[in-house]
């Protein structure tokens, strides 16, 4: 991929620390519901809809952030999502842009260990008609789709107007999402070089795959591995790395993401 078009596609994510004194969420907390009973889709929708409802208004749950990648034909992928007082995910978000015209935004939802609601929004640009959809799912205690619902509109204010139908029941799989959370997978931190501008270095990490999907992490004298290992390319590439990085604004409010952390993994080990 041409290394100049990788840091230009790039969108950057941070990592908030999380405070000490928040509650653990779970299901059958006591809030005001947001759903009306009377249009349920189910029995006890009312106490899931509170539940997101505060995860999605609470402000001190912790924020965090994957690293954003970008493949070889300018698509991009990233994760957001909130920590509770304990590190545990509560919500998750990956969105997805790709060249085309196309976003996907896929939300996780968690209480404990068990994932109890996603949703999903697609925006197609390139569509004339019905361009915007939504669809979420209710999950029970053993993963298995309560029920699923639907719409679709003209435009995001459209669909928000319109009222959800139930739809065939549709499972969603976090396991991609929390890939690219960990560094597994497709997305593992392996190094494929570097990449210099007239202010900043980046080291590029990322699979080999097809299409290639890489991410860049600026870094300065202060991390001398990055330093060695821009000066060897050849020596280090494709080695396994561990990554950990933060959010940086610049003078100009250019931002990007910033190396804290880089560990060279040993996979014989």
């Amino acid at each position: 991929m041409n290394k100049l078009a990788l840091f230009i596609s790039l969108l950057v994510v941070s990592y908030a620390c999380s405070p000490a004194d928040r509650q653990r969420l779970r299901l059958g907390s006591q809030n005001t519901p947001v759903t009306d009973k009377e249009e349920q889709l189910f029995n006890g929708q009312w106490e899931y809809d509170s539940l997101i409802n505060v995860i999605d208004t609470t402000s001190t749950l912790a924020d965090f952030y994957s690293l954003e990648y970008s493949d070889t034909h300018q698509n991009n992928r990233y994760v957001k999502g909130k920590l509770n007082s304990k590190n545990a995910v509560v919500m998750m978000e990956m969105e997805e842009t790709y060249a085309k015209g196309l976003q996907i935004n896929t939300r996780y939802y968690y209480s404990g260990d068990l994932l109890f609601y996603a949703q999903q929004t697609v925006k197609d640009y390139q569509k004339k008609k019905n361009g915007f959809m939504e669809v979420y799912s209710y999950f029970g205690n053993n993963r298995k789709v309560i029920v699923s619902a639907s719409r679709l509109g003209e435009d995001e204010e459209d669909l928000l107007s319109k009222t959800p139908t139930v739809c065939k029941k549709v499972s969603f799989d976090p396991q991609e999402a929390l890939d690219l959370v960990n560094q597994k997978g497709k997305y593992e931190t392996r190094f494929q070089g570097t990449l210099e501008t007239e202010t900043l270095k980046f080291i590029i990490v990322g699979t080999q795959g097809n299409p290639t999907i890489q991410s860049a992490i600026a870094y300065n004298k202060d991390f001398p591995l990055a330093v060695h290992m821009a000066a060897n390319e050849a020596q280090y590439l494709n080695r396994l790395l561990k990554v950990e990085f933060q959010k940086v604004t610049g003078e100009n409010g250019f931002t990007y993401q910033g190396l804290t952390r880089l560990k060279l993994i040993d996979e014989n080990e």
